[in-house]
């Protein structure tokens, strides 16, 4: 019994099988007097014992299972441990009966609870639940003179037949649990697929929407570059025109007229910024892999290093929080390089899967101490530290000087 998450539904269901018990407990001693009178025995306390057991079992069975700090506390326990007392208690009710009491069978309850454990669990689980559940009846049987069966029977045949019915009751549980665990195994997979499913259809319509959102600002870039970015470009032509044609300028005008081109190149200049930041990034447009070997060859090209690539796209689509932090973090540790490692040679590996994707940047540079590492925050290195936690990655950065750096992000485990 491994599986830690109850289904959905059961602990419900085991509640309204408390209850019913219960009710069945409380009605006993009733139906045991009127069926010793209608068979004709005189009426006796014979079957109180049995009804008193019952509601003393059943009521700690519900206090049991509506016991929410309890199924925190222990877990995966928990429902074994109900099964487990209710079965019990089931068990020594059949055993303890007395012929008057016939008229009391535990034996659909018991059905019940095989029912819960193939809901639960798989059918390897039944079939120990059925051998214990069966060796428990027989410890019973073997330390009680007279099992139930031989107050009605001579000893030898009440045995008998009492080992029979454990037979059959045996059989019988493991053909329920069966059944059920096959529905059960059907029905996990469906929702398996249904589950895979939904997170397939979440991640395409979030691409769809990143690939719209992607479209619509290369088309607002488009429009502002050729209409705001061209009308200021000809302002500072015309305004620089101006400064040629008209001599000499008063002082005072040419104050005014130095001032608005000061202002006109600011903002043709916050505009291509603008502009640059509105368009898509590489990464929408070409994915994390070829983004990433895109970032690298032209930093190997800007800055004339050696560049060995060893990329390998095994991974589904990953969420973009994943690939955006992938990117920022080859794309600090490539600047790094070029900025200060005095280095001739990278090395970049990006492989894996999206449960297990590694990122190493290998630099033959200058190199760095931990201790250098820890305090040259300008480095961005704070900042790459701060993306891997967003995303539960690791981050580590190794280096000696005279011995190049090594940066290593890996994301592992299911997220």
């Amino acid at each position: 019994m491994n599986r830690s998450e109850i289904e959905p539904g059961l602990i419900q269901v085991f509640r309204w099988y408390a209850i019913l018990r219960a009710v069945l407990a409380a009605f006993l001693p009733f139906v045991g007097m009127r069926h010793n009178v209608r068979l004709g025995f005189e009426p006796s306390g014979d079957f109180l014992f049995p009804a008193v057991f019952t509601a003393v079992e059943v009521s700690l069975l519900i206090i049991y299972l509506y016991w929410t700090e309890l199924q925190n506390k222990l877990g995966r326990y928990y429902l074994p441990i109900a099964i487990t007392i209710a079965t019990a208690g089931l068990i020594i009710e059949q055993q303890i009966i007395s012929p008057g009491q016939m008229y009391w069978q535990p034996l659909p309850f018991l059905y019940i609870l095989v029912i819960f454990v193939a809901w639960q669990y798989s059918f390897r689980d039944v079939i120990l639940y059925t051998i214990g559940a069966a060796l428990f009846e027989i410890a019973l049987v073997v330390i009680n003179p007279e099992p139930s069966l031989s107050q009605l029977l001579p000893p030898e045949i009440g045995r008998a037949a009492t080992f029979g019915m454990l037979i059959f009751r045996s059989l019988t549980f493991l053909l329920i649990g069966y059944v059920v665990s096959r529905l059960m195994r059907a029905q996990r997979k469906q929702r398996q697929e249904l589950a895979e499913a939904n997170l397939k259809l979440v991640r395409h319509a979030a691409a769809l929407e990143q690939l719209t959102i992607s479209r619509e600002r290369n088309r607002l870039a488009r429009e502002l570059h050729d209409t705001l970015a061209h009308t200021l470009s000809a302002l500072v032509v015309q305004i620089d025109a101006l400064f040629a044609v008209w001599e000499p300028i008063p002082d005072k005008a040419r104050g005014m007229l130095e001032q608005i081109l000061d202002t006109t190149r600011s903002g043709l200049d916050e505009t291509r910024r603008a502009l640059g930041a509105l368009r898509a990034s590489p990464l929408e447009e070409m994915g994390l892999a070829l983004a990433v070997r895109s970032l690298a060859e032209d930093l190997a090209d800007r800055s004339a290093l050696e560049l060995e690539l060893d990329i390998h796209e095994d991974w589904d689509e990953l969420p973009p929080e994943v690939e955006q932090t992938y990117y920022r973090v080859a794309q600090e540790a490539l600047e790094n390089i070029a900025k200060h490692a005095v280095a001739n040679k990278i090395t970049l590996t990006l492989s894996g899967n999206s449960d297990d994707l590694n990122l190493t940047i290998r630099d033959d540079g200058r190199g760095y101490t931990p201790q250098e590492i820890s305090e040259k925050r300008q480095l961005g290195l704070l900042g790459m530290q701060e993306r891997a936690e967003l995303i539960d990655a690791l981050l580590t950065i190794d280096g000696q000087t005279g011995e190049g750096t090594i940066v290593r992000l890996k994301m592992s485990g299911k997220r």
